[in-house]
């Protein structure tokens, strides 16, 4: 019998777990694979990890049997969006093709895969079976912080990647971790270069995960505001990577109109969860009644009063 892995949050939806949560998942987050040969540093679930396996960042991945979690999708309330988290396992491409069929056969979702590179093949078959959106895990700006960060892996391989999965479903994810060693200035170039890729960039904040290798602070509050608020102006088409002022690899400031960049302060979306539509990963980063780095739902007046002293802060240091 297939076995897959939820999310917390997403078995509560679903009715498999019973939790209190503050701010419920609008996508269904699954994961499979059972043990994953990839040794990123900073993954609970690298090979080499000491980390309890049951995590994926903070979040805990009970296990359910696929049928069971089948027979709820079609009732799951306020849902827009499947998306399957992948571990790099053995015979994965064909397990995860069968997985998204039966998906697809019982919901009419749109649904998300987040893997690393396969052969080229596989891609027309997953969007033949339902899957209309890739992301990949680049998680580092720089091919240095990647040879450091993801050991094994390629940093031309993944970027050839994302242009086969545009290539096949018109646009794909990245996912940019802040905290693990690009400046301010890499990451912007980065994300950057995703748009202009016709990709759109999930950003995460560092999050320490006892018994992973990787081993640093959670970044700035005030450093990722900032980031957020030059991700959401580029992915927007307000500013570009050009219009950035760095110092020693520091973003210091956005040259485009003060208008443009108090509107978005004043709504409050770049501080929003990024990634794909309806993604909105509650608490995958951040700890109850502590810094909020991806805000799950709209921010309230405090909120948005608080991101803009937490940006204020970093550009006046």
């Amino acid at each position: 019998m297939t076995k897959i892995r939820l999310s917390l949050g997403s078995a509560v939806v679903l009715g498999l777990r019973k939790a209190r949560m503050d701010a419920r998942p609008t996508t269904l987050y699954a994961m499979l694979g059972e043990t994953c040969m990839g040794a990123c540093r900073f993954c609970a679930q690298a090979r080499d990890s000491e980390a309890d396996h049951k995590f994926l960042s903070r979040i805990a991945w009970p296990e359910f049997d696929l049928d069971s979690v089948l027979a709820r999708i079609p009732e799951a309330e306020g849902i827009g969006r499947f998306c399957l988290q992948t571990l790099l396992s053995p015979g994965l491409p064909q397990m995860l093709v069968d997985v998204v069929q039966r998906v697809h056969a019982v919901s009419d979702l749109p649904i998300s895969v987040c893997m690393n590179p396969t052969v080229p093949g596989w891609l027309p078959k997953l969007k033949a079976a339902g899957v209309n959106r890739v992301g990949v895990g680049l998680d580092c700006a720089t091919e240095e912080t990647f040879s450091k960060i993801k050991p094994g892996f390629s940093w031309d391989r993944y970027h050839a990647f994302l242009d086969e999965i545009v290539d096949v479903f018109g646009t794909g994810s990245v996912h940019l971790i802040v905290g693990v060693g690009d400046t301010d200035e890499d990451l912007i170039h980065q994300i950057q270069e995703a748009y202009d890729r016709g990709c759109t960039v999930a950003l995460f904040a560092f999050t320490p995960v006892r018994g992973a290798k990787l081993q640093l602070p959670a970044p700035n509050a005030g450093r990722y505001r900032a980031l957020q608020l030059a991700r959401y102006l580029i992915s927007s088409s307000r500013a570009r990577d050009e219009d950035m002022a760095f110092a020693e690899g520091r973003l210091t400031g956005i040259n485009v109109a003060t208008d443009v960049i108090e509107r978005a302060l004043d709504i409050g979306t770049p501080f929003r969860t990024s990634g794909c539509p309806d993604c909105n990963r509650p608490l995958y980063n951040e700890r109850p009644g502590g810094t909020m780095y991806n805000y799950a739902v709209p921010l309230g007046e405090n909120e948005k009063a608080l991101a803009r002293e937490e940006l204020a802060s970093y550009w006046e240091e």
